[in-house]
């Protein structure tokens, strides 16, 4: 299926680059024609243009466009884009545009495509609505875009402990308190994308694209876009603060402390509740006891056996143990997580 696509791929940039009825020249089909003569050499050994591709067509680009037209004895105008692709080293096959923007960037090939979705096939511990969604956007990131997307190397579930060894600077979501915990959460990033930086240079970016942010700035968030203009409608939600973040329900609409707390109520004897007003929620427990609620912490103190029991009830230590216990309990019945507003 993807070799099939592959094929697909491969023809499509001289389709999507060639010009209207009008012959009109577009800034994208100029900053494609660019990056070649960037990364196309003349007789003398030397690339046509020196400067990093705008999209503008001006007498520099158009001095290039008449020497690469002498040169290779070609015709095709207004710009020579099939020729050039025809002159490109292999390295650059492949070689695309961003619309819109400054980036180019090369299709990936479909043997990582395959790979990344088999990973996720492969994985158990995803809900299976989730895990069809994702795979879905994955494919047609490829078969659209010729992008591979992958979850990063920490963006899958993620255990309570895991939880505990995040920095609040990072988050503050505590064991328990995360979408990821539950199968229903990822870290859906970028998998080696390549481009061409302003020298003519491949380059490869990591995850987040933090390389092409550096160099295009907002333009790069255009990728993310279009992650999401094919995730969102099939019923993908991102969160604001954390690009690369993809889960199945609304962040908006869910509160993770007291869906937090209704998996404790559900699979312990101890009843609890949680005080979320606050950036960190505090929790508080009848102890098993029945009757009141005790303050007991933050899920993070709870998880580390220091929870602060107000009034102090038997033997500390052995209390803090239990209301660990009681959230480790929570952790092995993961499945049975629903979101709580």
């Amino acid at each position: 299926m993807l070799g099939c696509v592959r094929f697909f791929l491969l023809a499509l940039p001289l389709a999507a680059f060639a010009f209207g009825a009008s012959g009109s020249v577009g800034a994208d089909d100029i900053l494609l024609a660019q990056a070649m003569l960037r990364v196309v050499h003349n007789p003398a050994g030397k690339p046509y243009i020196f400067f990093s591709p705008d999209g503008e067509l001006g007498p520099l680009t158009k001095a290039a466009i008449e020497t690469f037209q002498r040169d290779k004895q070609v015709s095709e105008s207004p710009l020579p884009l099939r020729a050039l692709r025809s002159a490109l080293p292999n390295e650059y096959l492949g070689m695309r545009i961003l619309p819109v923007s400054r980036i180019v960037y090369f299709e990936a090939s479909a043997s990582d495509a395959a790979k990344a979705v088999e990973e996720v096939q492969a994985y158990a511990d995803f809900h299976p609505d989730f895990k069809r969604k994702i795979i879905e956007v994955m494919r047609r990131m490829y078969s659209v875009h010729g992008i591979v997307l992958w979850v990063t190397w920490d963006g899958w579930r993620r255990g309570f402990n895991q939880q505990a060894k995040i920095s609040r600077r990072a988050s503050w979501a505590g064991p328990g308190e995360s979408s990821h915990h539950y199968g229903r959460a990822c870290d859906l990033g970028f998998r080696n994308l390549r481009f061409l930086d302003g020298n003519g240079a491949i380059r490869n970016d990591d995850d987040w694209l933090q390389l092409l942010n550096r160099q295009f700035g907002k333009q790069s968030d255009q990728l993310w876009q279009l992650r999401n203009a094919i995730a969102f409608p099939l019923g993908l939600h991102g969160i604001a603060w954390e690009k690369v973040h993809l889960q199945l329900h609304v962040d908006e609409a869910t509160n993770n402390a007291r869906s937090l707390v209704r998996l404790l109520n559900l699979t312990g004897t101890m009843r609890w509740d949680v005080d979320s007003a606050g950036i960190e929620s505090h929790y508080l427990s009848d102890l098993g006891r029945g009757g009141a609620f005790f303050p007991i912490g933050t899920a993070r103190e709870i998880w580390a056996e220091m929870a602060a029991v107000k009034p102090l009830m038997g033997d500390l230590r052995t209390l803090r143990s239990t209301l660990k216990a009681a959230f480790a309990e929570a952790e092995r019945s993961w499945q049975k997580w629903e979101p709580v507003p």
